[in-house]
């Protein structure tokens, strides 16, 4: 196996290769060796007196300084610049869409009609609650929160006188929507139960008929 010199010695043994003859020329790297010679690890470490930064010992001791201040200064909490967050959206019928769902709970479960018309999502006239033209059960809570606001604002009506005029005409239009709905289930009933009697007097002349036909093979039976 071939004799391995330490890093730093390997121009020393150079050297001793070159007095012994052994070497005719010297290599080309080794006056660089001598000169710097070599750490005692291929790892070479970290000279800590070289200025690697650039700076001068009067502008370490002042920028050194300067942290020092800034770390004191924001380690207090109250002191701390807040991070900067975005401003909240609100909207005027926030504050009318709490106060209605909170007095009528069980608007939120009625389904919601989805037509995208002038009458439906894209309706923008609410000079009105109840359009001509339009179902009772296309009025909504959103409809009576969009119309107040149009009462507050064109009418110059204070909050309470809106909210009072626009459910009162909200349970005007429920109370119609019922007498409907109550009306249109009394004439199915009353449909369902005509079919019903009908039913009965066809199902006993079937009765009927089967009978007379059976009474008939007997009679044949006999002759």
């Amino acid at each position: 196996m071939a004799y391995r010199a330490a890093p730093i010695k390997i121009a020393k043994h150079v050297s001793s290769l070159l007095k012994g003859r052994l070497l005719k020329e010297p290599p080309v790297w080794l006056p660089v060796v001598q000169s710097i010679p070599p750490g005692p690890s291929v790892i070479r470490s970290q000279n800590e007196e070289i200025n690697v930064s650039g700076q001068t010992d009067i502008e370490k001791k002042l920028f050194s300084t300067h942290k020092t201040t800034n770390r004191q200064r924001y380690s207090q909490k109250h002191l701390r610049t807040p991070p900067p967050r975005p401003r909240a959206i609100v909207y005027p019928e926030d504050k009318l869409r709490k106060q209605f769902y909170k007095d009528h709970p069980f608007e939120l479960a009625r389904p919601k009609v989805l037509v995208e018309n002038e009458l439906g999502i894209n309706r923008t006239d609410y000079s009105k609650l109840m359009l001509d033209g339009m179902h009772p059960s296309q009025i909504d809570g959103e409809a009576v929160i969009k119309y107040q606001l149009h009462l507050m604002t064109h009418e110059n009506m204070t909050e309470r006188q809106a909210y009072a005029k626009a459910t009162a005409e909200f349970y005007e239009i429920r109370a119609q929507q019922e007498e409907e709905e109550r009306k249109a289930k009394e004439k199915m009933n009353n449909a369902l139960n005509n079919l019903q009697s009908k039913r009965k007097w066809t199902e006993r002349g079937i009765y009927l008929e089967e009978r007379a036909l059976r009474e008939g093979q007997i009679a044949d039976a006999q002759f």
